[in-house]
């Protein structure tokens, strides 16, 4: 006999400077599962590249920053194509399939010349969580996932339309899944399972 069906679930991050919220969810916003649900580290574990990265490198010569910024992002999307790997298989393991990764963005903005970034510290911090967003979604390719990024600014209103509830009644259902699963679940765990809801809810 062939075997069933798996039931489909997605992973949805929620990145900060050298770390990210990651949570995997099954189910719809009637009937959600939190699968599993980890906090990723992203920097370097040796510390030999700052995990803030350009803030750390302000001072350096622009060829030095540049090299220290791209040893940076192929450390990040490492680890992250790495914690995605595991958490596919521990969702497997569950009799899950995961095809998909939601990954909660910023605004998405122009290229930004480095010795621009180099020279402002909010250019700077914004940058970092470009990094660190960008490799959690290369990462997610890397890994076999469909990466799908979800606006910061938009992603209660995105989630609501695709998913056919009220705001009040999606923001209930995400706090109310902390008595289940207890902390930590906060906003970065909320943001994270609610792109891991779009990326699930995504046409193929």
């Amino acid at each position: 006999m062939n075997a069933p069906p798996r039931r489909l679930a997605a992973v949805g991050c929620r990145a900060h400077t050298g770390w990210a919220a990651l949570v995997v969810i099954a189910g719809d916003a009637a009937h959600l599962d939190v699968v599993a649900r980890h906090r990723i580290e992203l920097a370097d574990p040796a510390g030999g590249v700052p995990r803030a990265v350009y803030q750390r490198s302000r001072g350096l010569q622009l060829a030095e920053a540049a090299a220290r910024v791209t040893t940076a992002e192929g450390i990040a999307t490492e680890r992250a194509a790495a914690a995605l790997g595991s958490a596919i298989r521990q969702a497997g393991d569950a009799g899950l399939l995961v095809r998909r990764c939601g990954v909660v963005v910023g605004n998405l903005s122009a290229a930004v010349p480095l010795e621009s970034i180099l020279a402002s510290h909010a250019l700077a911090h914004a940058a970092e969580g470009r990094l660190y967003q960008e490799a959690l979604l290369d990462g997610a390719q890397a890994s076999g996932l469909d990466p799908i990024a979800v606006a910061r600014a938009s992603i209660w209103d995105e989630a609501c339309w695709s998913l056919g509830v009220s705001v009040e009644e999606l923001k209930r259902r995400i706090g109310d899944l902390r008595r289940e699963v207890g902390a930590p679940w906060a906003e970065d765990q909320k943001l994270a399972a609610l792109a891991a809801l779009l990326a699930l809810a995504a046409p193929a």
